[in-house]
């Protein structure tokens, strides 16, 4: 292995920064025209009359769709799985019926933006309106028992209240988090074109080509094969652009009736209310421990808001159930309540980042409870076995994450009280969390061809989100050849490429690379058996154990002789030599070891005691992700997963207008993102080693575990400073004056 390891630079970041990489809305099709959707502007009710006249007659105005002449769309398959990812059941411009505010009535297509956006102002609507249902903690007790969505909705490891109970400290605390919207910098965008054979080819913003292709296939009632799915850059997903959203389907079908390519681009206000988002929960917890700290007992419960003709669930107290151990038993439960707003979705970190929010920071106040110091409190609480499964993990290295963690941060110059460490006027605190992070496990196919003048091609339909894909493909497919990474060129995003799974989940290094891995030996036994035997075998007689690959030379020691890849291909007349690779694992819940990623992190804070204005000091995180193919690429999602986590700890929430029940942010200017000014010099660090249980390449999923469990790491620090317990997402300034 001579570029596994390496610190690689991104061999896409020169096209990024020059413009010269095409994301879905760049593509241009000649002949297309534009889309521009109308929205409803209540939450609850339906369209009594939709007035499209003036619209029709606006200049370069082509067709304009309602429910009324609209194509019939297939309904949505049931119960969602990860391969037909729709991102809601519900599907637009079928009815007269409103749901939500935002919700599509109306398509303009004419020749240009402009012209569509305008005659989209000229539509009349009457509504017959009802009054919202709104979600607030109060409607916890109006909660219901939802439908298996991902995992199990509840669960119970031994006895948890009696163990609770056992324990001579027990606490109990309600946690919230608050709605939060993705806000890629990259607005989601569809271009479709219909060829005269009848396929659909659409240019999209999308982390799952497949899932794309096979949801529209469903819902528009044509052959798979007859669909093409692009998604070769992607500016930021963050799981919002995993699933198909009503403009997909819209445009395609749009384009179908018209005869011509159609364009649409989401406006940063429509992704508000279009494209899904990460749902309020309330969470209550409650633990049970001696009085060393050893938990005898936890119960947690989340619940959280869906839309009325969906059940997607934040799996919040999922991690409780195999973070950390507790003797008495484990029990967890999820509900929802049904409202009008657009369905939820997976954003990073889904499920994960909002249950470690309750249990790390119920986990600190344990701390000061019992005195036992934080970082001391987790170590005594370290799961052996998987607390959910009874099964061994495949490796867990947290001890590692918090004891290394915590020796570069500096934690035992720490002075526990609250309120006891100052840098001047300020408030200094300091904090600490663990993480774990569920390992998905999904199969994913690729090809890697060695051509005629050495250099190679890999081909899958992975994706790259805009973290470094193309180029830790290129390593893996170099040390897998015994090549140079720039003699190789990688191709991704595209259905008409080996099939591979959705770029989520962290999930792409472990199984889409696996699957490039095994290409390129594929390819490169290929060549050894040339070599031992085609025609003219420069190695013949050689042992096959015994031969070696490296610097384009394929070589046996014992002969002193090698051969290029070029000249063998040269000497067996050959254009080039194909390898394919199909990683096909079983899911990680039926495996014989339970597999996750973990980490510690610590963070401090510097508080304005008279303005009380949170500022990120400095920042460590220590990571078990197991073997790392490239640690600049890897650290750069560390600091990218902390930055998104210091959002949800201090600025994001996306408020809703009571009455209305609209998001009432639309742009960057209310819905508040760190920049460069909110973020210190981030410190990470790499202690996992191998894993062969978790795939072939010995990682581990890293980039959303980074995002876990920054925000009780901060919410944990701010109360060191201040003496006050924030248990309300985000923790904005009139919360702690």
């Amino acid at each position: 292995m001579t570029s596994i390891g390496q610190p690689v630079s991104r061999y896409d970041g020169r096209l990024k920064v020059t413009g010269a990489a095409a994301y879905t809305a760049d593509i241009f099709l000649p002949g297309a025209m534009h889309g521009a959707i109308v929205h409803s502007t209540i939450a609850n009710g339906r369209a009594e009359s939709i007035d499209t006249a003036v619209a029709e007659r606006a200049p370069g105005v082509v067709a304009v769709f309602t429910h009324r002449n609209m194509p019939r769309m297939k309904p949505t398959p049931r119960p969602w799985s990860h391969l037909h990812p729709h991102g809601q059941s519900y599907l637009p411009l079928q009815d007269d019926n409103i749901h939500y505010a935002g919700q599509p009535i109306a398509l303009i297509i004419a020749e240009t933006l402009d012209q569509a956006t305008h005659a989209g102002t000229l539509i009349e609507v009457s509504y017959e309106t009802r009054d919202p249902v709104i979600f607030n903690p109060k409607m916890v007790k109006e909660a219901v028992d939802p439908p298996q969505f991902l995992w199990p909705v509840s669960s119970s490891v031994g006895n948890a209240e009696k163990g609770i109970a056992d324990g001579s400290i027990r606490l109990e605390q309600t946690y919230t988090t608050s709605d939060r919207h993705h806000n890629q910098m990259e607005p989601h965008a569809t271009t479709a074109v219909w060829e005269s054979d009848g396929t659909l080819t659409l240019y999209e913003t999308t982390q799952h080509i497949f899932g794309a292709r096979e949801l529209i296939s469903i819902v528009l009632g044509m052959p798979l094969e007859k669909i093409n799915v692009v998604s070769q850059f992607i500016g930021g997903g963050f799981g919002g652009k995993a699933y198909v959203w009503p403009h997909t389907l819209l445009t395609a079908l749009a384009a179908k009736m018209v005869g011509r390519p159609v364009r649409l681009q989401l406006t940063r206000a429509q992704m508000y209310s279009m494209v899904g988002h990460q749902s309020a929960t309330v969470q209550a917890i409650a633990v049970g421990a001696r009085e060393n700290g050893k938990l005898t007992g936890i119960r947690h419960e989340s619940v959280s808001a869906t839309s009325v003709f969906d059940n997607y669930i934040e799996y919040a107290a999922l991690s409780t159930r195999s973070l950390w151990t507790a003797s008495g038993g484990i029990s967890t439960n999820h509900k929802v309540v049904h409202v009008n707003r657009n369905t939820p979705t997976a954003m990073r970190s889904p499920h994960e980042a909002l249950g470690h929010f309750a249990l790390e920071s119920v986990l600190d106040e344990l701390a000061y409870a019992s005195g036992v110091d934080p970082v001391a409190l987790r170590l005594g609480n370290d799961a052996q076995l998987d607390p959910y499964s009874g099964r061994p993990y495949s490796s867990r290295a947290m001890r590692d994450c918090l004891m290394e963690g915590a020796a570069r941060f500096g934690w035992n110059k720490r002075s526990p009280e609250p309120r006891s460490m100052r840098d001047g006027r300020y408030l200094i605190g300091q904090g600490m969390a663990g993480a774990i992070y569920t390992h998905w496990r999904w199969p994913a196919e690729a090809r890697v061809i060695i051509h005629a003048d050495g250099t190679a091609l890999v081909e899958t339909g992975s994706h790259d989100v805009g973290t470094g894909t193309y180029t830790v493909m290129r390593q893996i497919a170099a040390d897998g050849l015994g090549i140079s990474p720039d003699k190789v060129i990688v191709r991704l995003g595209d259905t008409r490429l080996p099939t591979s799974h959705a770029s989520i989940g962290s999930a792409t290094m472990a199984n889409a690379g696996a699957s490039v891995m095994l290409a390129a030996q594929a390819a490169r036994d290929k060549a050894i058996g040339l070599a031992l035997s085609g025609r003219d075998a420069p190695l013949a007689g050689a042992v096959a154990k015994e031969i070696t690959t490296a610097d384009g030379f394929i070589s046996a020691a014992a002969k002193n002789v090698k051969v290029s890849y070029a000249e063998l291909l040269a000497r067996s007349g050959l254009s080039e030599l194909a390898g394919e690779g199909k990683y096909d694992p079983v899911e990680e819940a039926s495996g014989p070891k339970a597999i996750f990623s973990f980490s510690a992190v610590f963070a401090e804070v510097r508080v304005d005691p008279e303005l009380g204005a949170v500022r990120l000091n400095r920042f460590v995180g220590a990571y078990d992700a197991g073997r790392i193919i490239n640690p600049k690429t890897a650290r750069s999602q560390a600091i990218g997963g902390i930055i998104w986590g210091v959002g949800q700890a201090l600025l994001e929430q996306s408020e809703m207008d009571p009455m209305l029940g609209r998001f009432l942010n639309r742009n960057y200017s209310s819905y508040l993102v760190p920049t460069n000014a909110d973020i210190p010099e981030l410190e990470t660090l790499f202690v996992g080693e191998f894993d062969e249980e978790a795939s072939p390449l010995g990682a581990k999923g890293l980039g959303e575990l980074t995002a876990v469990s920054v925000a009780p790491a901060i919410a944990n620090a701010v109360y060191h400073a201040t003496g006050k317990r924030i248990r309300d997402l985000p923790i904005t300034i009139e919360k702690l004056l």
